[in-house]
């Protein structure tokens, strides 16, 4: 089982139960449910200038990396100030609020992953009393939170090393850097930044997982199930578990995007 979506095509809008808690807050899911899914969540969320996204928190786990812009998010009062290549993990439970701090709006991709506890449930989001409270005006120290949820990657930090490259796949010219997994403090989801040389594939395989990709910049084909899919910037594609797949970059330019694997896999697979 599979899906191959483009974000043009999902309507940006706000939902319950945001509707009384933000202002200038939207949000397309792109994976969920409806397209098979029961282990992640993949989604585009925006603020506008000067809006806010009150303090909540979720009955499931929570990732981000952000696109555009440049945003405040706090978590437990203290005050992060976040922009494109900044990434990290919310846990369960975990109360947190975002706020615009640019002139520009905000784009960041979400990901989310259910605990086992919660897979036969419906997750949802609940709001405090005080949940405006929860963006603080000071910096962030990460120190005071829980492990280090945060971190920075951006392509510009792609090098050449032989230690970056992917092992396993038919070319070298593949680049793989963990961005969220137990090390930081993810415990049902892993999100990996990969690159694609041009000429770099990978042979047909299939996971005991499920995995969304979404694709950042590039042009990638992709084989789900025997079926052929030109990937282009934008795009998202999904697996299910033992879904056949293969990618190979056949363009002139890399490819790079975000993957997300539920549950977390061995740290060695990828793809």
């Amino acid at each position: 089982m599979h899906f191959v979506g483009r974000f043009p095509d999902f309507t940006l809008a706000l939902h319950s139960p945001y509707e009384d808690h933000s202002v200038g807050y939207s949000r397309a899911s792109l994976v969920d449910h409806t397209v098979g899914s029961d282990q992640i969540g993949v989604s585009i969320n925006q603020l506008k200038p000067g809006s806010v996204l009150e303090g909540h928190f979720h009955t499931y786990e929570e990732s981000f990396y952000i696109l555009e812009g440049c945003a405040v998010l706090g978590i437990n009062q203290h005050a992060c100030r976040l922009g494109p290549g900044d990434f990290g993990v919310i846990e369960v439970g975990l109360p947190h609020a975002w706020r615009n701090a640019g002139e520009g709006a905000v784009l960041w991709l979400g990901m989310t992953a259910r605990p086992p506890e919660a897979r036969e449930k419906e997750c949802a989001t609940f709001f405090a009393k005080n949940s405006r409270m929860a963006v603080a005006k000071r910096p962030c120290d990460s120190s005071r939170l829980k492990g280090p949820p945060l971190g920075h990657f951006y392509p510009g930090q792609i090098t050449p090393s032989a230690e970056t490259r992917q092992v396993g796949v038919d070319s070298p010219d593949v680049f793989l850097k963990t961005l969220i997994d137990q090390k930081l403090g993810a415990h049902y989801h892993r999100t990996l930044f990969v690159e694609y040389q041009p000429g770099a594939s990978s042979g047909r395989h299939n996971h005991p997982f499920e995995e969304a990709y979404f694709i950042l910049s590039g042009e990638v084909f992709a084989t789900l199930d025997g079926e052929r899919y030109l990937a282009k910037a934008g795009d998202v594609i999904w697996i299910g578990a033992g879904c056949i797949h293969a990618f190979a970059n056949v363009g002139s330019e890399p490819v790079r995007w975000l993957e997300t694997s539920s549950p977390q896999p061995p740290a060695c697979t990828a793809g």
